[in-house]
């Protein structure tokens, strides 16, 4: 990155931060001032005037006056945005819709006003950047690999654009800024799931990367696989400055990313001596020595692949490559600014949106009774304490249950600092055992460590019927022999975990488990199938515990079956 391009930024980052640092020191002003902000601005939407945002002057009066909403609740007033109507949600009509990339169902579209799009959105990015520079100043020095989905992936009937947000703020990034970032635009528009992947490989390996940035880890793990798996042809590309011609890429595509590669003989013949002494493995330990920096999430259900970071970026133990929280971030909101390393937490952004939380037992033993949840405002949440988490927004979400539960962590000021735990309603309760998403990651990650082997991708699924859980695991690295170690490890793992489990278990009104050792490619397949159903590439997360009304076998995709006897 150039001098004049790491000063502009750093002078709009420190901006950025004196602002964040006002607003948290006073988080009840902030809230107070976008409340206001929101009501005043659209109290004469058709909204607006049913939930009488004219009268409402306080956040008691917002809590009497506004319902609680999921998606599906106010589906029929995006719908009604989305095919053109105006002044339904918000006063600004919508520049863009944003397609949320999580959980099932339908897309959902998210509005995305000029105000959503405005300083405070901005000021969120510009923070986390000052605050990660001051900490690393190298992170700037080489070139940047951002992973985003296309800005626009197709117009509604009104033709407004929807896509996604990041791939928004990627193409329209200026000049000056755009040179830093390694990736041409045109790569995000490849289609094909491996050319995609390929290609991003193939121009990154000839730049000197000092800062990745995504949102899930998977995908930069997806990133270093690739690039070993397929590194004979990828160096061959390299020495010739070429681009394999068997790739599946659009030809409208190739000519501007042909344009940003170049021949690299001694880079080629370097990575390949190197790649010799690795016992045939290529790293980016090696392909990207001044690597300062990853940005990615490490919490929830993708914190386990932060785990295999090491091999890849620190096959040598000299130190791991420091690695840095986005924060709590969706389609519909950014709600927390992690301003350290340490951990997942993050400062809530009590200038951007307002909040609310309620304990999360009180959501879960009343989840469809509104009026027996207690409505708490950021100043009110206790550390140590799990919460639901909803919020409104300038771009028309208000009162919103996205359906996550936050722990609050500390203050940052006098702001809560958060961490992401799981997704809400997530647990699934075969016979009273209410098994939890975390208490699944965590079994995994403690047998894998009991048994010292890497499990690559995983995933529960309850079986009703059976009165059983089904664990489904793509594991090349564990030997056959071991599966039944595998299984019964996990099914103690979640004993000692969840007491209810192991009285069930011992019980045996909850039967054995039964291990499915998926046949590889079984998880690449499931990213696959979320893409094709609308979610994004970058960010779209498996469900790692799930709870379907019945158990369906996918037989074509078993491998290998165990089963337990029951004690």
């Amino acid at each position: 990155m150039s001098a004049l391009a790491r000063f502009l930024i750093g002078m709009a980052g420190k901006t950025a931060a004196k602002r964040f640092e006002q607003a948290t020191a006073d988080p009840v002003a902030a809230q107070h001032a976008k409340l206001m902000q929101i009501v005043d601005g659209n109290k004469d939407t058709e909204y607006g005037r049913k939930y009488d945002f004219h009268n409402i002057k306080s956040i008691d009066d917002w809590r009497d006056a506004v319902p609680v909403v999921d998606y599906e609740a106010i589906r029929p007033y995006v719908d009604r945005v989305v095919a053109g109507e105006k002044n339904i949600l918000t006063a600004e009509d919508p520049v863009m819709f944003a397609l949320t990339s999580g959980t099932t169902g339908s897309a959902k579209y998210i509005p995305v006003t000029p105000s959503g799009q405005g300083r405070d959105h901005s000021d969120q990015m510009r923070t986390w950047i000052y605050h990660a520079h001051k900490t690393h100043p190298g992170m700037f020095t080489g070139q940047v690999v951002s992973l985003v989905s296309p800005a626009i992936e197709g117009y509604t009937a009104a033709h407004i654009p929807y896509g996604s947000t990041s791939g928004h703020i990627y193409k329209n990034m200026p000049g000056l800024v755009r040179k830093t970032y390694a990736i041409p635009y045109e790569v995000f528009l490849i289609e094909d799931y491996h050319a995609k992947y390929y290609t991003l490989m193939r121009v990154a390996l000839e730049a000197n990367i000092s800062f990745i940035a995504t949102a899930n880890p998977s995908s930069i793990i997806k990133l270093c696989e690739m690039a070993d798996d397929h590194a004979e042809d990828l160096l061959c590309d390299l020495h010739g400055g070429t681009l394999s011609a068997s790739l599946d890429i659009d030809a409208a595509l190739r000519p501007p990313i042909e344009a940003a590669l170049s021949a690299q003989p001694a880079l080629a013949d370097l990575f390949a001596k190197v790649r010799d002494k690795r016992g045939g493995r290529l790293l980016p330990a090696d392909y990207w020595p001044g690597l300062a920096l990853i940005g990615c999430w490490k919490g929830g259900t993708v914190g386990a692949y932060i785990d295999r970071f090491g091999e890849w970026f620190d096959p040598d133990h000299k130190g791991r490559v420091p690695i840095r929280d986005w924060g709590l971030l969706s389609s519909e909101a950014r709600c927390s600014i992690p301003l350290s390393d340490h951990g997942s937490a993050g400062v809530l952004t009590v200038a951007t949106n307002v909040y609310e939380f309620v304990p999360t037992a009180q959501v879960e033993e009343n989840p469809d009774d509104h009026t027996r949840w207690t409505f708490l405002s950021p100043h009110e949440v206790e550390p140590g304490c799990e919460y639901y988490i909803l919020f409104s927004t300038v771009d028309g979400l208000y009162r919103y249950d996205i359906n996550d539960v936050v722990e609050i962590v500390g203050k940052y000021h006098s702001t809560p600092t958060l961490i992401f735990k799981r997704k809400g309603r997530g647990m699934t309760n075969i016979t009273g055992e209410k098994l939890s998403v975390n208490q699944v990651i965590e079994a995994f990650r403690l047998t894998a460590e009991d048994m010292r082997v890497v499990i690559d991708h995983y995933k529960a699924e309850a079986d009703p019927a059976r009165a059983r859980y089904v664990f489904m695991v793509e594991a090349p690295g564990v030997a056959k022999e071991q599966y039944p170690e595998l299984l019964r490890s996990l099914d103690a793992r979640l004993g000692d975990l969840n007491i209810e489990y192991r009285t069930k278990r011992k019980s045996q009104r909850l039967n054995a488990p039964v291990l499915h050792v998926m046949k590889q490619g079984w998880y690449e397949q499931q990213k696959k199938d979320l893409v094709a159903d609308g979610k994004r590439l970058f960010q779209a997360k498996t469900v790692l515990l799930d709870a379907k009304e019945a158990f369906v076998e996918d037989a074509d995709k078993v491998e290998a079956r165990v089963e337990l006897a029951n004690r």
